[in-house]
């Protein structure tokens, strides 16, 4: 492959390759593995800081002081910036999308994590945030004019940069599956591309037969293979060769009520996966990707004799964003 861009290590790797045994005897079907990105350490951040070890890094290299980024009110990649930032000496200013611009009634969850990491957090509409790259570009424009030095992260880190940090975490996945036999999925949350994309372009360029599957929790296919694909040809574009042509299927059909709302089924699936489990699943992300994994096994398209790689891409502290009253009523 491509030689990597330098990287600003913050994250424990490898992260394990756990089979789930009381899931797996539970559900039927394939044997369930784990990966645990959950355990990348840095403050709980998951899979994000993957992608922020190389956005850091050319932010240092940059001369860079603040970072600036966007994503919802709870997200994960804001949190895990915010985070990142404070240990390594960045400023960081994040844009958070609410329903109506203003900041939310609650300091809850990843919006009170940045707040504790000394990020400067301001609010958007829906609206404005359809044009988040505008804001961005205008927010480091203000920041430069008074002697400022930013560096814009894009939403979820998830440009042909970001995309690294899961190129390398495929190649560390492939170390890991000796004996786990015929895979029939690497299963994960897939939202603004990133990590998606690093996975395929990854498994074109080793010429792994691992299928990619990417379970959006938000946005419809289209949408999603459009944002993957201009990552891909950004990547191209910078470090050169074809594009790739992995085994990646996407699927919408476990989005559900949309981005970050829940039903108590879906809570309930969540829930009972943690008490087979252990693992705290977050009801936006790894939380949606469990369920459309139960709803898949439940239709028979995984096999007994079979694996499944269930990506854990962290996010539990929006577990206590969330209303799980009725469920255990």
């Amino acid at each position: 492959m491509t030689s990597l861009p330098r990287r600003l290590p913050l994250a424990r790797l490898p992260t394990p390759l756990e089979r789930l045994d009381r899931l797996t005897d539970s559900w039927g079907g394939p044997s369930i593995w784990v990966k645990r990105d959950d355990l990348t350490g840095f403050g709980l951040s998951g899979n994000k800081v993957r992608k922020l070890e190389f956005h850091l890094a050319a932010a240092q290299d940059a001369g860079a002081d603040t970072l600036v980024t966007t994503g919802a009110a709870q997200s994960n990649h804001c949190r895990a910036t915010a985070l990142a930032a404070a240990q390594t000496g960045f400023r960081t200013v994040l844009v958070l999308r609410t329903p109506d611009g203003r900041a939310p009634q609650n300091l809850e969850g990843n919006h009170l994590l940045d707040r504790l990491a000394g990020a400067e957090v301001r609010f958007v509409t829906p609206e404005e945030y359809d044009h988040r790259d505008e804001v961005l570009t205008a927010v480091a424009a203000e920041l430069a004019d008074r002697g400022s030095s930013p560096w814009i992260i894009p939403e979820g880190a998830s440009d042909a940069l970001g995309m690294w940090g899961f190129v390398t975490a495929m190649s560390e996945l492939d170390a890991q599956l000796a004996g786990v036999g015929d895979v029939a999925a690497v299963w994960h949350p897939a939202s603004s591309g990133g990590t998606t994309a690093g996975l395929g372009w990854a498994a074109d360029r080793m010429g792994l037969d691992v299928p990619v599957v990417g379970a959006s929790i938000g946005d419809t296919v289209p949408d999603m293979r459009g944002r993957i694909e201009r990552i891909w040809a950004e990547a191209v574009a910078a470090y050169g060769g074809p594009l790739p042509r992995p085994s990646l299927e996407l699927t919408d059909e476990h989005v559900g009520c949309g981005y970050g709302l829940t039903t108590d089924d879906e809570l309930r699936v969540q829930a009972e996966a943690t008490a087979l489990t252990g693992l705290i699943f977050d009801p936006t992300y790894t939380g949606k990707a469990i369920v459309g994994l139960r709803r898949e096994i439940d239709k028979g398209r995984f096999r007994p004799g079979e694996s499944v790689v269930f990506w854990h891409t962290g996010g539990g502290f929006a577990v206590f964003s969330h209303d799980f009253a009725d469920v255990f009523d």
